[in-house]
């Protein structure tokens, strides 16, 4: 699963682009690599500055070969909280509008699908497209900025 987000002169987070699919270890990493040279050779829509994977199990090696062998600047990112609990942190950013999906794009009809579908008791069938969008708008939207000083 990988999603590109991009925070834009209004203020809001805007889904770029979506890439879905279950990869095996080489495939994965060369989605993954076919994804961020496919965003870092657009222009005119600012900067694509990282790339961040769950630092847990296939994740935990896409980091590593990615930084062993790319000139892509990848990142792991360690969820410290519960899924529900990182969703009820994004709802508000979500219910006010500072969350803008395309309406042209053919993945937005499964985008929104799966998270009108998440359930708090966890019985919902799928939720992977939901991870990167909540980690979107806690770097994005709720994180206080970061001086360039503090950045390590």
């Amino acid at each position: 699963m990988f999603e590109c987000w991009g925070y834009g002169e209004d203020k809001k987070i805007h889904l770029l682009d979506l890439l879905r699919g279950k990869w095996e270890a080489p495939e994965l990493k060369r989605q993954a690599i076919d994804f961020w040279n496919k965003h870092h050779a657009v222009t005119g829509l600012g900067v694509l500055r990282e790339l961040v994977v769950e630092d847990k199990s296939s994740g935990t090696g896409l980091i590593q070969e990615i930084k062993r062998t790319e000139r892509i600047p990848v990142r792991g990112m360690e969820r410290n909280k519960d899924k529900l609990t990182r969703v009820m942190d994004a709802v508000g950013f979500i219910e006010a509008g500072f969350v803008v999906l395309p309406e042209e794009a053919a993945f937005v009809s499964d985008f929104l699908v799966e998270c009108e579908a998440f359930t708090a008791d966890d019985s919902h069938a799928h939720d992977d497209q939901i991870d990167p969008m909540c980690d979107a708008i806690a770097d994005m939207l709720a994180a206080k900025p970061k001086s360039f000083f503090d950045v390590t």
